[in-house]
């Protein structure tokens, strides 16, 4: 529904005079497609698996949500996506008739309680290995940041105790369950090669907030030592990564200080806080 058509039918039902407005030139607007926000941990939750999986043959099962943008250049970590709560099914499914990849299944937590519980239930039955990644950002950030039943706080603002991500998973069986912050690339690797090795139903739940919930650190800044190399933009595509005539700048405006390039950079050229020759 645009604005216009909206606007059309309100005219036409309350028996209007219809609107005549003056027409004005609208300046041309360059492409700008769907982008994971800067500082957005699903971005350092899909560069760890990536990381983890390099030599291995995986399927990345995506879902609805922020994360769907996880199919874009540079990560594309997303092989399907259908509905909520399909990503779960479909790797199961993808699993029997493709045994040598290993099936990664991404859910948010909003999505977790809304339609993934089914799939899980399903595939610790049927004992089939998969990854589940749930990307617990604490919001349901693509529809408005609704609350669910893992935040502790109703539509109607009532607080409650909230429901445990991994208490749930445990409760149906799920034996692999840990908890990692996305932006400990390190940790993150480690947990998704045991997970990997595991065999069975593993679970990652992968906690770090919407920048919308939390603005973050003070931006990065780049040194003198980057050698232009770009690895920061090519690996992460971080919309505060600018390249600039001689090295990779950072735009402070866009930039929520999350590390993530900072561990990707392999000279070190990229520090926190911002830059005090300014």
């Amino acid at each position: 529904l645009s604005t216009d058509l909206v606007k059309q039918c309100l005219v036409n039902f309350l028996d209007l005079e219809p609107i005549v407005e003056e027409q004005k030139e609208v300046p041309a607007v360059g492409p700008r497609p769907p982008v994971l926000c800067p500082g957005c941990p699903h971005r350092a939750s899909f560069y760890a698996v990536k990381q983890a999986m390099q030599k291995k043959k995986a399927v990345f099962c995506g879902d609805i949500g922020c994360y769907t943008l996880g199919n874009a250049k540079p990560l594309e970590m997303t092989d399907t996506c259908l509905c909520m709560g399909a990503g779960i099914t479909m790797a199961q499914g993808l699993q029997i008739v493709q045994p040598d990849q290993v099936p990664f299944a991404f859910v948010g937590d909003s999505t977790f309680f809304a339609s993934g519980l089914t799939g899980i239930a399903n595939a610790v039955y049927n004992e089939t290995p998969l990854i589940l990644m749930v990307l617990d950002n604490s919001t349901t950030a693509m529809t408005g940041h609704q609350p669910h039943p893992g935040i502790g706080r109703t539509l109607m603002g009532h607080q409650h105790k909230p429901m445990d991500i991994p208490k749930v998973l445990e409760a149906m069986g799920v034996e692999f369950v840990e908890r990692c912050n996305p932006f400990d690339q390190e940790k993150m690797i480690d947990t998704v090669a045991r997970a990997v090795d595991y065999g069975g139903v593993a679970a990652i739940i992968c906690e770090a907030p919407c920048i919308f919930l939390h603005k973050g650190d003070p931006p990065h800044y780049i040194t003198d030592e980057c050698i232009n190399c770009r690895r920061c933009i090519n690996e992460t595509g971080c919309p505060a990564l600018v390249q600039g005539e001689e090295q990779v700048t950072i735009d402070p405006s866009l930039c929520n200080g999350c590390t993530l390039c900072a561990s990707v950079c392999p000279v070190n050229a990229i520090k926190e806080g911002e830059d005090q020759h300014d």
